[in-house]
């Protein structure tokens, strides 16, 4: 059988005022969160480099390569539309990053409403109601950015 989760975030990327949680779920649950610092850490970055727009994808997809990282025997994974019409972009971005891993890994995108284990869980550890799995640092999200091309082009980062 294969092994599908679905993935949830809360507190968008874009919202440098507060963390991102990044939650993956299905029987069990992992989550991972990027603090607000660390995203204007990485925001500055690209702003530096002229590449503002680049952001909050590039940032997305990374997190997203460590969860899955993390859970490299799911087969299928769901993430839910956070951004719309840039799924193919943040699909490519994920195997970009996790192609040195070859983790066979296919990833599909859909609503999976507020009902959502992974839901639930990233809402919680976003209000501190639970701890989050794993804290995650500018240097390991920057390392991953690193692995696309773009992010290869990075410099002083």
């Amino acid at each position: 059988m294969l092994m599908t989760c679905q993935i949830d975030q809360s507190g968008k990327i874009e919202q440098t005022n507060r963390d991102t949680v990044l939650c993956i779920s299905n029987d069990h649950w992992d989550a991972i969160t990027i603090k607000a610092k660390t995203k204007r850490q990485i925001q500055e970055i690209f702003r530096r480099h002229g590449r503002i727009r680049n952001f909050i994808l590039f940032t997305f997809s990374a997190g997203l390569a460590i969860l899955l990282k993390r859970n490299h025997k799911i087969k299928i994974v769901i993430i839910d539309l956070e951004y719309s019409g840039k799924e193919s972009i943040i699909k490519g971005l994920i195997y970009e990053i996790l192609k040195s891993k070859k983790i066979n890994l296919e990833i599909r995108f859909a609503r999976i409403g507020k009902k959502a284990k992974a839901h639930h869980y990233a809402h919680d550890i976003a209000a501190k109601e639970i701890k989050t799995k794993k804290l995650v640092s500018f240097q390991e999200l920057i390392g991953e950015i690193k692995k696309t091309e773009v992010g290869k082009r990075l410099k002083n980062a």
